[in-house]
């Protein structure tokens, strides 16, 4: 009796763990307030609302030279609170708006590692963002739109918006901004030979 018990539970473990893959809209998830694709202005002030710390408190990185804009840009700033940091990284917008030159391509939330600490973000992940497109049976979850059918690779391969999760960090990204701006930069240098 106790073995069929034992296979019964195994079985519902193993069904639950390798789900099949969960398609979700990650570019909807937030980070401390912070969504992708928010300007640096509107990621200030969700960050400084949504945790309660001063803005002037928020570090931003010095700028740097931007193809895009043709203009000094910081590309990112980090906030700490007490047991975490996060730090906002941007793209530029393209195709180019002077109104809103920046956008947010990248967040990365980290406590200092502790099995407490990762157990805890573990559970509040699936708690905010509900199950994770590539189940549960792997140490790392991701959401994504596009899931692949093989959960151990998740959404290693979805070039869209999506959120991952591993030990204690949480880091949502869209790389389609970066392709973008790299994209942008080599139709710019593209040049017809002359000779």
């Amino acid at each position: 009796m106790n073995i069929l018990k034992f296979v019964i539970i195994s079985v519902c473990f193993i069904t639950n763990a390798y789900a099949d893959p969960r398609a979700v809209d990650a570019e909807q998830f937030d980070i401390a307030g912070v969504k992708l694709g928010m300007s640096s202005e509107a990621a200030v002030s969700a960050i400084s609302a949504k945790l309660g710390i001063d803005k002037r408190s928020i570090k931003f990185a010095d700028p740097q030279p931007n193809a895009v804009t043709n203009s000094k840009e910081s590309p990112y700033f980090t906030a700490k609170t007490s047991g975490a940091s996060i730090t906002v990284y941007f793209a530029a917008n393209v195709p180019y708006d002077p109104k809103n030159k920046m956008a947010v391509d990248l967040i990365i939330y980290e406590q200092p590692w502790s099995s407490e600490n990762a157990s805890a973000m573990q559970s509040m992940a699936i708690e905010k963002y509900g199950q994770p497109s590539n189940g549960t049976i792997s140490p790392a979850y991701d959401w994504c739109l596009q899931p692949n059918d093989n959960p151990g690779i998740g959404c290693f391969q979805f070039n869209g918006p999506k959120l991952q999760y591993h030990g204690t960090e949480l880091r949502p990204e869209d790389a389609r901004r970066r392709q973008a701006v790299s994209d942008f930069i080599s139709r710019r240098e593209n040049s017809k030979p002359v000779f």
